[in-house]
């Protein structure tokens, strides 16, 4: 729907949850129907009912957005739009405090569309009128912020003509040589009937990309176990952001990459995996894709290296010249497994020819992997990210699946790894979970797929070890009701 297809409408216009009482705050609750946004603590949650649910809380629908800034500095449209005082907003952070004086809405370009709680329905208004508004009723010096739309947002349709500026700012049109790709410049080695390739990019230093390996009918890259350099993620970097969620994905870490940001593959059908956490790239909105959104949203060093690539509309687009865009998020059947979407066009951006090691192939490996070897903010994105699937999955798949209310965070994050690899059912863990004590839990989760993967789950146990060692696991269980965890009383037999 537009828009202003919302306008007059009440809550419970949008809400099958049924949490539509007049006197409750649905400000959060409104934008995050309209975009289908389910972060944080939900209306599903919240009523114990079944249907879609949108997330209830303005500071947490604000730590879901990839981008958060200013408005007048937002990067494009359709956007989010929060206002609280300028007090209340930690920027570099990336944090909003819970304070009741905040509100939210969503901006088209011209109105900002959000829920008056005084009078309980749908109102819009220029974004200089929004800001008064508030400046009036709440204490404090009122500023607007922006945030980008979180990943897997569904977008309105559009109000007005492609193309319209964002907040503060005239429509430039991008000139072919602001396309122009950075210098890549690769080199091959073969030796014993193995070709590694090194790369150098915008004339630095060179560095070693892959080795070439042929699997069943595909010809990709990989890197081996002796090959393995650069940065590694450490949970004890990201913990005061994400709490248990920066121990989880290093424990999946450890099994899919051994925690290499640089680590890549691009020899099965999934057509280009990346990044310590393993995202594929044939899966709409999930996995690659909504690291590549993030990046796209505003790492300056990404942008860099990617100058083809932005967001319309919230969806990745490649920019073919300075009129034209191709959405690189269209969905396709994949073939011969019609229930199965796929995103071909950005699996061909990435590794046009599955046969054959090709140069676009190399060309997009080399620039990912010179940014995990030198550009902290972006191996952040890429903790960000997988933290984000990590948790959403957990609150909106394994917990309704398997009761996780109360179970801990190591039988939790060994659930996660399972379906991360996919190497074990639903009745698999769950009859996992009906042993007895929660060590005898963890050891049947830890043994499932052991036939085929014995290594995996042995790297899984031992992961977990370490992280309970650190005190980074076994020490909280989930909590249904927040979506979160919360510290647990001990560690039980």
């Amino acid at each position: 729907m537009k828009l202003s297809d919302t306008l007059e409408k009440t809550i419970s216009d949008f809400c099958g949850n049924g949490f539509t009482n007049a006197a409750e705050n649905h400000c959060s609750h409104f934008v995050c129907h309209v975009l289908e946004v389910d972060a944080g603590y939900d209306c599903k949650t919240h009523t114990g009912k079944k249907q879609p649910g949108s997330c209830l809380r303005v500071q947490e629908l604000f730590d879901a957005c990839p981008q958060v800034g200013l408005f007048a500095d937002a990067p494009g449209i359709p956007c989010i739009a929060f206002v609280t005082a300028k007090n209340n907003v930690d920027l570099p952070g990336h944090k909003m405090r819970n304070v009741p004086q905040k509100h939210v809405g969503i901006y088209d370009g011209t109105h900002i569309y959000h829920y008056s709680n005084t009078q309980d329905k749908v109102v819009r208004q220029t974004p200089k009128d929004f800001l008064d508004r508030f400046q009036a009723v709440y204490s404090g010096d009122q500023a607007l912020f922006f945030g980008t739309m979180p990943p897997g947002a569904r977008l309105p349709d559009s109000e007005q003509a492609a193309g319209a500026a964002a907040p503060g700012t005239t429509p430039v049109a991008t000139s072919p040589a602001a396309l122009s790709q950075p210098l890549v410049q690769v080199r091959s080695v073969t030796a014993g009937g193995r070709t590694d390739y090194f790369a150098k990019v915008e004339g630095g230093a060179e560095f070693y990309v892959a080795r070439g390996t042929r699997y069943q009918n595909y010809r990709g890259l990989h890197q081996t176990g002796s090959q393995l350099y650069g940065p590694k993620y450490s949970a004890q970097d990201f913990t005061s952001l994400y709490g248990t969620a920066a121990a989880m994905i290093g424990v999946i870490a450890a099994g899919e990459s051994s925690g290499y940001f640089n680590r890549l593959n691009s020899y099965d059908r999934a057509a280009y995996t990346f990044g310590f956490f393993q995202l594929a790239a044939h899966t709409p909105n999930d996995n690659l894709i909504l690291l590549f959104r993030s990046l796209a949203a505003g790492n300056q060093a990404f942008q860099r290296l990617f100058p083809d690539l932005s967001l319309r509309e919230g969806k990745l687009h490649r920019q073919i010249d300075s009129a034209h865009f191709v959405n690189l998020e269209k969905e396709y059947a994949r073939p011969g497994h019609p229930s199965e979407l796929n995103l071909k066009d950005f699996m061909t951006y990435l590794n046009p020819d599955l046969s054959t090691v090709d140069d676009v192939e190399l060309n997009v490996s080399a620039r990912l992997v010179s940014l995990a070897n030198n550009e902290p903010d972006f191996n952040a994105v890429q903790a960000k990210v997988a933290a984000e699937i990590t948790m959403k999955k957990l609150r909106l798949r394994y917990e309704p699946w398997y009761n996780l209310d109360g179970q801990s965070d190591l039988i939790c994050t060994a659930i996660a790894d399972i379906h991360h690899q996919g190497r074990g059912t639903k009745t698999q863990v769950r009859q996992a979970l009906a042993q007895g004590t929660v060590t005898q839990k963890l050891t049947a989760l830890c043994n499932i797929g052991a036939d085929s993967y014995a290594s995996r789950c042995q790297t899984l146990r031992t992961a977990l070890r370490t992280a309970k060692e650190a005190g980074l696991l076994g020490v909280s269980v989930f909590d249904r009701a927040s979506g979160l965890f919360r510290p647990s009383a001990g560690w039980p037999a």
